[in-house]
């Protein structure tokens, strides 16, 4: 009796029927894609078991039952296979884009400029701050004023908006007062489009309300001071060349924490990285789109850190922020995460994104725009190219899959 004819004799029947259900879905896998029967299929197979958040131990029992499978047909089992222990040995060891977040999905360049295009949309104090300006300057309006006003008493149309104001002077009747403001089509401070802008803030029956309740007169004071809300926060401005640098350059977390405003360095063609632990200086070419160009982003940046007075080679490049007050300590791994986390969610992305995702992207974009293998890793300074090549099969294996759809298959 040989080794493969006393194995069947060992193997549990329910241990043997689940290795016999495993291997179906794999043949149902290779006959989905017209595959064939080889380790670099397996692989395939393995690698959307990790991409459908598949836990790496589930991982490995799968291929124990395809391998079990294998040796009770007389066949060797994959894990001898030089590809599949490669395959093996980079799920388990190395991780290149991290272990702990390689679940979440990857942010592609034309996402990442959807983020980064949020970044610009106006928050919900900017808002307020706009609409308030506007009835203080034109109606003369003060902050108590402003925050007793309620939807009942503001009409708006398509023309202007119209407010009825109560006012009472001592014991007197209270005097209701309508003022109306006309509509600047096409103009950015237009009364009615500002005012508008206010009814989904959630302040219920008031205008400038939060959670049903009349914002506090001194916040509402705050906003209406010069420099209070009104422009562009820097939170924004950080928000912007974060996310275009963390992609470009493909920055892990802890780089992202520790880059230095002296390691960040532009000249006429883009910046230039000196990041802490890689081999090589890391290039950031710029942009044609200023919007998206992450040395522009980087120069108001800058800028935002002058006025603030935080300008320094070795401070930290990317500090915390609070509304506009820039703080001198640096972020933290939760900050970097709640930054995608929000600005995915203004720009109305669904799926699991974390600050790695912005890595993972520019791999997989870099993968499906044809970009050479060592060019990739180089950017993203990665140990080999078999780093490289686990994306490219996960990439080639989505482009499969969106073949497939389109012939309804």
């Amino acid at each position: 009796m040989d080794r493969d004819e006393a194995l069947k004799g060992s193997v549990a029947p329910r241990r043997a029927e689940r290795a016999k259900l495993e291997a179906s879905a794999y043949a149902a896998f290779r006959s989905r894609f017209d595959l064939e029967d080889t380790a670099e299929t397996l692989t395939l197979y393995l690698t959307t078991l990790l991409d459908d958040q598949t836990p790496t131990w589930a991982i490995r029992g799968r291929l124990q039952l395809l391998d079990l499978d294998r040796r009770l047909r007389g066949l060797a089992p994959w894990h001898q296979h030089q590809d599949v222990r490669t395959f093996l040995r980079g799920l388990f060891s190395h991780r290149p884009v991290g272990d702990r977040h390689s679940h979440y999905e990857p942010l592609y360049l034309e996402l990442v400029h959807a983020l980064v295009d949020a970044c610009r949309v106006p928050s919900a104090d900017q808002r307020r701050a706009l609409a308030a300006r506007m009835l203080r300057e034109r109606l003369g309006l003060g902050a108590a004023t402003m925050a007793r006003l309620r939807w009942s008493d503001v009409d708006i149309g398509k023309d202007q908006v119209q407010l009825r104001l109560v006012t009472k002077v001592g014991r007197g009747e209270p005097v209701v007062v309508s003022r109306s403001l006309g509509a600047a089509v096409g103009d950015a401070r237009c009364p009615v489009a500002a005012i508008r802008a206010l009814r989904p803030l959630g302040g219920g029956e008031f205008v400038f309300g939060t959670s049903g309740r009349p914002l506090d007169i001194n916040r509402l004071g705050r906003l209406l001071r010069p420099g209070g809300a009104g422009g562009s926060t820097p939170a924004q401005g950080r928000d912007r060349a974060l996310l275009l640098i963390g992609y470009a350059a493909g920055l892990r977390t802890g780089e992202a924490l520790s880059l230095r405003q002296r390691d960040v360095v532009s000249h006429d063609r883009g910046l230039v990285l000196s990041i802490q632990g890689r081999r090589r200086l890391t290039y950031l070419v710029s942009a044609t789109d200023r919007a998206h160009d992450p040395a522009t982003a980087w120069s108001t940046w800058l800028d935002e850190l002058e006025m603030h007075g935080l300008r320094d080679p070795n401070g930290l490049a990317f500090r915390a922020t609070n509304f506009s007050v820039i703080f001198e300590k640096g972020m933290a791994e939760v900050g970097l995460n709640r930054l995608v986390h929000q600005r995915a969610e203004e720009a109305g992305l669904t799926g699991r994104f974390a600050w790695t995702s912005l890595r993972t992207g520019m791999i997989r974009t870099a993968v499906r725009d044809g970009v050479r293998s060592h060019i990739i890793a180089s950017q993203a300074d990665l140990i080999s190219l078999g780093s490289v090549q686990r994306h490219e099969r996960r990439e080639t294996l989505l482009s499969d899959r969106n073949v497939a759809g389109r012939l309804g298959l």
